[in-house]
């Protein structure tokens, strides 16, 4: 069965006349040169101020003119090569080691961030993870003012100097993943770390600077913005949350509200909805289910979201401590983003308005512009 992407299955929900399968997928790590957390504004909105609409940002047409994509390699790495994907094809040995450099490109994501990294995690014989655990391993960084880097260094926790260990970037550039990677033993592979940044940091990008200044606002340098609801606080998060908050009511645990930004479609609609139920104990929906499940919120700024509810619907399903899902998909400017309430089921059916109230807050600002 294909994945459903967002578009697809928004498109369904609006005409219920026919399902359109999209089997395009967006890869997404990508290393970041002076990393730093996404900046994101939080306040309160009076009731009647909304935001213009925005269209969904497009891939830039790429200039067969200029190379997309351009890197300079280290010294001491031993050019190889390219073979019919790797573009670039290097490697560094030091005595009995040696350390594999590939840079590659496919069109749109291959599979999602969390796809790739497990992939690169069996390729090291390393366990895979869990999309909780991709949020602390993965950091974001803007390599320009309107391309964003993400980087991931996948080594085994109790590492020897002779562990396998990928060290890899990944960065979307019009329509295309640009995969920079390094694998073999940990210590080699440590050394080259600066080299490998380095190339990376000074990675030049065609015609893009021709097109920011082209672009006065480009959808890059847009902040999100949302109307935080009441009884709400702001919490300790993963660094790679763009918002964190809690909600706590006496005699309940707390409930956990995230936002979370990736590059591409991370999997699917279906695969994602799917990996919040696990999470909370319950079995897998089908394809038609999730779309039977899907509810659909139009903002007034003009943001289409995917909203679930996810909990025990029947006696025979029973979740962990009880606990309910209220998770909410935005596809925008090249990223999908999730919007998360996990908590006890008793606690998230008081604040159901509320979250649907903070979806309806969101919009984007950009950079520099104040209300």
């Amino acid at each position: 069965m294909q994945n459903l992407s967002l578009m697809s299955l928004a498109i369904y929900m609006r005409s219920r006349q026919r399902l359109i399968w999209i089997g395009v997928l967006t890869a997404s790590l990508t290393l970041p040169i002076g990393c730093r957390k996404p900046e994101i504004r939080v306040y309160d909105v009076p009731k009647d101020a909304s935001a213009a609409a925005r269209p969904l940002a497009q891939p830039a047409t790429p200039n067969p003119l200029v190379p997309p994509v351009a890197w300079t390699p280290a010294p001491a790495w031993q050019e190889l090569e390219p073979t019919q994907f790797r573009k670039g094809n290097y490697l560094f040995t030091e005595q009995e080691d040696s350390v594999e450099i590939t840079v590659t490109s496919f069109p749109g994501s291959t599979g999602g961030m969390l796809a790739n990294v497990n992939r690169w995690l069996r390729q090291a014989a390393l366990p895979e993870i869990t999309e909780a655990e991709l949020a602390d391993l993965v950091v974001e960084s803007q390599l320009t003012p309107s391309i964003q880097a993400y980087t991931v260094d996948l080594k085994a926790s109790e590492a020897t100097p002779d562990s396998s260990r990928i060290f890899a970037a990944v960065v979307p550039f019009q329509g295309q993943s640009w995969f920079f990677k390094m694998s073999g033993p940990f210590a080699a592979v440590e050394s080259q770390i600066p080299a490998f940044q380095t190339m990376v940091n000074g990675l030049s990008f065609g015609n893009a600077a021709e097109q920011a200044s082209a672009s006065p606002k480009a959808e890059s340098d847009q902040q999100l913005a949302f109307r935080t609801p009441e009884g709400w606080t702001q919490s300790q998060g993963s660094s790679m949350r763009i918002a964190s908050l809690s909600i706590e009511k006496e005699g309940l645990p707390p409930a956990d509200f995230s936002i979370i930004a990736f590059p591409g479609d991370t999997g699917g609609v279906a695969a994602n909805v799917n990996r919040w139920r696990r999470q909370i104990g319950l079995s897998d929906w089908t394809a038609e289910e999730v779309i039977a499940a899907a509810k659909t919120l139009e903002t007034e700024a003009g943001l289409d979201f995917l909203i679930f509810d996810l909990k025990s619907e029947t006696d025979g399903e029973q979740t962990v401590g009880d606990e309910r899902i209220l998770a909410a998909i935005l596809e925008y400017s090249g990223k999908s983003w999730f919007f998360k309430l996990r908590g006890d089921a008793l606690l998230l059916d008081t604040q159901q308005n509320k979250f649907r109230g903070l979806l309806q807050s969101v919009h984007f600002d950009h950079e520099g512009h104040s209300h």
